[in-house]
């Protein structure tokens, strides 16, 4: 015998959902307020333009002239950023021009230039 799923209980959980959401308020937000007045935005604005002009003054001049770095001496944080950078870059060139030496010395070890003298038959 097949089963069957009952009409039922589909139709009774929608018909709940819509009387549920009937019963709420019709908006969340509260309505908006009137728009402003005339005289009321041209002082908003006259606020604006004078925050805007005090922020923009300059600050007073010993300020400016004050400086942070009065010779404080050598700047080790120089060390630290390139250190690595430079000990990578010497480890590869020595790498590279190891190798180069001897690959040139092997070269010139016989008369025929071959890069296989010292090697075996098979190799």
């Amino acid at each position: 015998m097949a089963r069957t799923r009952s009409l039922l209980a589909p139709l009774l959980l929608a018909a709940c959902a819509v009387v549920l959401l009937s019963r709420l308020p019709p908006a969340f937000m509260p309505p908006a307020r009137a728009a402003p007045t005339h005289e009321f935005a041209t002082r908003v604005a006259a606020a604006a333009w004078s925050a805007a002009a005090l922020a923009s003054a300059p600050m007073a001049p010993a300020l400016a002239l004050a400086s942070s770095d009065d010779d404080e001496g050598f700047d080790f944080r120089i060390i630290a950023v390139l250190g690595l950078p430079v000990v990578a870059a010497s480890w590869a060139l020595f790498n590279v021009w190891r190798v180069a030496f001897r690959q040139g010395v092997r070269l010139n070890e016989g008369l025929s230039g071959s890069s296989k003298i010292g090697l075996n038959a098979e190799d």
